[in-house]
């Protein structure tokens, strides 16, 4: 990208704008890693949401077949039917927690990183003109 490195015309200017430039990359720079660590933090949730989702299909098709057993007592059927009725709600909530990275949310995330990538890469093409031109300017 062309700036119009006229407007600068002392070092003075030019170590002014590359101060400001240095603390807005390093702002930049700050988000990146912020949403790469978002993203391992979401890599490693997913990770767990999908194990102890397994546990749980476990647990129900286990609660499931008791349910079906012939001549089970009142009181057995009362007690899986609870257990039943717990786990099919711990997979909704596991089920709802894993798709909270998805669908739009996971779109927006990407925007985000895209938007501060490109912007990381204006200010750091400022920088080297900045200091470019601040070489060539009389001492």
């Amino acid at each position: 990208m062309a700036f119009d490195l006229n407007l600068l015309t002392t070092k003075a200017e030019c170590d002014t704008v590359l101060a400001d430039l240095a603390a807005e990359l390093d702002t930049y720079q700050h988000r990146d890693s912020a949403l790469d660590y978002a993203d391992r933090q979401a890599t490693r949730t997913k990770d767990d949401v999908t194990a102890r989702l397994a546990g749980v299909e476990a647990e129900i098709a286990a609660y499931t077949a008791i349910l079906a057993t012939p001549n089970l007592t009142a009181t057995l059927r009362t007690q899986n039917e609870s257990k039943l009725r717990r786990a099919n709600d711990r997979r909704d909530n596991l089920t709802e927690r894993g798709q909270s990275r998805a669908g739009a949310a996971a779109f927006l995330a990407s925007i985000d990183a895209d938007q501060i990538a490109a912007q990381v890469a204006i200010l750091s093409d400022a920088q080297a003109q900045v200091t470019t031109r601040k070489a060539a300017l009389p001492a």
